[in-house]
């Protein structure tokens, strides 16, 4: 649990007047004065969302911060106020729209069987499941900790992690848990799995993470590994291996059935890896001194499956990556600083060993290294797709040559990346941006197809699965929308699948 930590507050007048200037400026997000008329929570929800909790108008403003604990106890409940409503997209997709409770940054949805599975966002306590056609509550579970993660759902189960140190497997139908555990805290991960196996990494006291393999069915432990710091987004199951990038850059292949070592190296590596033949590709930072200032790169490095060792000796899709840097005074950093603040952490603790990450990426904050994807590629015959910056290329990764690239300029900069990772489906790549744009272009020529806007940011890669695209917001909105494209199919959840390697059963 998090103990003693005093924050201070600001006055609601100032509050509002704060999050009604960052409405403003924030690129397609909705006018203070619109507000109501998209149907959003009221302006206190949004200014939680952003500036933690606000006191009544005259209160205290010295309030401490928020339980991780959730002390009314966990289990399935039922929200009246979470309702679904039509939408329909300036281009005339129409769908639905789903705003939950408390307003806060939603990660990835996972689609299966027909339901949408959310987790309420950083600092709340809440996992729902929307029927996927028409966005209505299917249940409601409350869960103990704080912070529900990205979700995957595999052979009936729905599984998910709080960052406040709980892993949840529940019934995908019914919503009934089916187990639990009290992992540490904080976990900043996802989990994965294939088979009977569930991956799951965490803070372990001796001071190292370690990543864990249980049975999907019971939680009992199958194996347990020290990998020194926490996961970059979430293990990757893939085959017979599991593979993980953590927070210093070093990447490892482990057996997947006895938790062996079978390599472990150093690889730079600022994004979870994509596994594809017989390479693992990881987007790669690289430092370079220019006009006598160290300046941060990246591209993309195939590493042999068998051996780790590097296969091409140039960075594919190489260039300047500012976004490497450690990230101040931004919006974008100041709404990661208030998340951790209100739920007690004045600062990253000490078991989260953040330092490694603020080096090798750039994140700081328990909040940002929880919605951290970094520059994954999703590679498919031969072909690497991914977005780095404003710039989203194809490459050949045989010959390391662009095939297309297209430029993606935010209409303002609030912090954080741009663009989100891929989504694979069909013959197209969907992306979400800070701007609020779901983005469809040709995996073939890079030509957009369509965008739409929906009027907060998306910071998520978005699920597409069949004929729907599905993201959820900054401000704590899902929305379902049918793109009139039976092809808009096969990307469930992050990463693709359970196992966060595409298409792989």
């Amino acid at each position: 649990m998090r103990y003693g930590y005093t924050l201070k507050r600001v006055g609601l007048a100032a509050a509002a007047a704060a999050f009604a200037l960052f409405l403003a400026l924030v690129p397609g997000a909705p006018r203070a004065d619109d507000v109501a008329g998209l149907n959003n929570p009221a302006s206190a929800e949004l200014e939680q969302a952003y500036y933690g909790d606000v006191p009544p108008a005259g209160g205290n403003t010295n309030q401490q911060p928020i339980s991780k604990q959730n002390d009314g106890g966990e289990g399935l409940v039922k929200d009246a106020a979470v309702r679904a409503e039509p939408y329909e997209t300036s281009n005339g997709f129409k769908g639905w729209k789903v705003h939950v409770p408390d307003g806060k940054p939603l990660a990835t949805p996972a689609v299966a069987d027909g339901v949408v599975y959310v987790g309420g966002g950083f600092g709340t306590y809440d996992f729902y499941a929307f029927d996927a056609a028409n966005g209505n509550l299917k249940w409601q579970y409350r869960v103990g900790d704080d912070g529900p993660t990205a979700a995957i759902v595999h052979r009936g189960r729905v599984a998910f992690n709080t960052e406040s140190c709980i892993l949840y497997v529940l019934d995908a139908k019914t919503g009934e848990k089916v187990w639990s555990q009290w992992l540490g805290d904080p976990l900043m991960a996802q989990p994965a799995a294939a088979g009977d196996k569930l991956y799951m990494t965490y803070p372990g006291a001796d001071g190292q993470h370690h990543l864990t393999c249980r049975s999907l069915e019971t939680g009992g432990q199958v194996w347990d590994q020290p990998i020194g710091y926490e996961v970059i987004s979430a293990p990757i199951a893939s085959g017979s291996s599991v593979y993980c990038a953590v927070a210093d850059g070093s990447v490892y292949h482990f057996d997947a059935d006895t938790g062996k070592v079978i390599w472990k190296d150093q690889k730079l590596a600022t994004s979870a890896p994509w596994v594809a033949g017989e390479n693992v590709y990881v987007s790669k930072r690289q430092e370079e001194t220019k006009d006598g200032k160290t300046v941060q790169y990246e591209g993309i490095a195939g590493l042999g499956r068998g051996t780790g060792a590097q296969t091409n000796a140039e960075l594919y899709a190489y260039g300047q990556a500012d976004y490497l840097n450690k990230e101040e005074g931004t919006r974008y950093a100041e709404a990661q600083k208030t998340l951790d603040s209100a739920v007690g952490f004045g600062s990253a603790p000490a078991a989260a060993k953040l330092g490694a990450a603020e080096a090798n990426l750039g994140v700081g904050s328990v909040s940002g290294y929880w919605a951290y994807q970094g520059s994954r590629p999703v590679v498919l015959n031969d072909v690497s797709y991914n977005a780095m910056g404003d710039a989203v290329r194809a490459v050949d990764v045989k010959s390391g040559k662009v095939l297309w690239e297209q430029r993606y300029k935010p209409r303002e900069e609030v912090g954080g990346r741009a663009l989100t990772p891929p989504s694979l489906a069909g013959d197209n790549l969907y992306f979400g941006s800070t701007d609020g744009d779901v983005i469809c272009v040709r995996s073939g020529d890079g030509k957009e197809l369509w965008r739409f806007n929906v009027g907060e940011p998306i910071r998520f890669q978005p699920a597409v699965v069949g004929g729907r695209v599905y993201v959820g917001t900054d401000f704590g909105n899902v929305f379902g929308v049918d793109v009139n494209d039976a092809s808009a199919d096969g990307w469930a959840m992050w990463g693709g699948n359970a196992g966060h390697n595409g298409w792989e059963e």
